[in-house]
């Protein structure tokens, strides 16, 4: 394993000398067990290296987390808290959607991301020690989310003019009722322009790379998250103000042409794109026909019953 990581780090340290000039890597000394762990990992994998652990990890997280959440709707736990409730994604649904997520993740997030990792450093960005106190890295993080959410609701909103929905954002509206791993299903043009969306507070606050890679972490995890179907009493985010959480982008999902913003509510209030998802009787849901998550495949299912 130790061999493994080695042949890694060296592969990835000789590549990055390659594709940039090797800043003065960390000043100081590690007092901290975080700090220790970012060192090792900065002089092991260089730079760039430690920029694609981190792609890799936010990857992998996105796809824990989704896979959490299908195990969820197999086994139907939680059901009184499923929004849609009478719609759950079909095995098919997944592989579909599986098999965008492969092509997304390696022919254009990874590929933007180091397309961009060049502009962070002209941006000044540092991975020098000592590691931002918590309460910068947090106020930081939500700076990030209302930033994100500002050029999200715009971007969206402009996905939503006729000739873009039918074009390129109807792909990510395949799934009436989403689920955790359909947050990053659409098309490659929507896939780069909402990654812009997701650089830009980063190069407008320049943070440490520390708290730049735990963006993107907590990024796709609110992603995975609030296309979940799920919405859930202890989420934390609940917390912060004009916080939409799960129903609030589900209803999106459903009625198409409302709720716009990734998580805050005031965007929509403001500029009155803002609806309230139905309150739902729990008789109903009691009655209800299990449908899939898609019309499409509700559409397949239909037609091979007749036959």
């Amino acid at each position: 394993m130790e061999s493994a990581f080695a042949s890694f780090a060296s592969v990835f340290k000789s590549n990055a000398s390659s594709l940039l000039t090797e800043e003065p890597i960390f000043l100081g000394q590690p007092t901290t067990v975080t700090e220790h762990v970012w060192a090792y990992l900065l002089t092991k994998l260089g730079d760039f290296g430690l920029f694609v652990f981190f792609y890799l990890s936010m990857a992998a997280l996105y796809g824990l987390g989704g896979l959490v959440f299908y195990y969820v709707d197999k086994k139907r736990l939680f059901a009184k808290y499923k929004i849609q409730y009478d719609r759950y994604a079909t095995d098919k649904d997944y592989m579909d959607c599986v098999k965008g997520l492969i092509f997304s993740y390696v022919c254009i997030i990874l590929p933007l991301g180091c397309i961009s990792f060049p502009m962070t450093k002209l941006a000044g960005l540092s991975h020098s020690l000592p590691l931002p106190p918590v309460h910068v890295g947090l106020a930081q993080m939500f700076a990030f989310l209302v930033l994100e959410d500002f050029f999200h609701y715009w971007m969206h909103r402009f996905f939503h003019t006729p000739w873009f929905y039918k074009h390129i954002h109807k792909q990510h509206h395949y799934y009436a009722a989403p689920f955790g791993l359909a947050a990053s299903y659409a098309h490659p043009i929507e896939t780069i322009c909402l990654g812009i969306c997701t650089f830009a507070p980063a190069f407008i606050i320049r943070p440490h790379y520390f708290v730049f890679y735990l963006w993107f972490i907590v990024r796709q995890m609110d992603a995975v998250y609030t296309h979940s179907g799920y919405e859930f009493p202890w989420n934390p985010f609940d917390y912060l103000p004009y916080f939409g959480g799960a129903t609030f982008h589900d209803y999106h999902h459903k009625a198409f042409t409302c709720n716009y913003g990734s998580r805050y509510t005031y965007l929509d209030k403001l500029f009155k794109t803002y609806k309230d998802a139905p309150v739902v009787d729990e008789t109903e849901k009691l009655k209800a026909t299990i449908k899939p998550a898609s019309m499409a495949e509700e559409l397949r299912l239909k037609k091979a019953k007749k036959l």
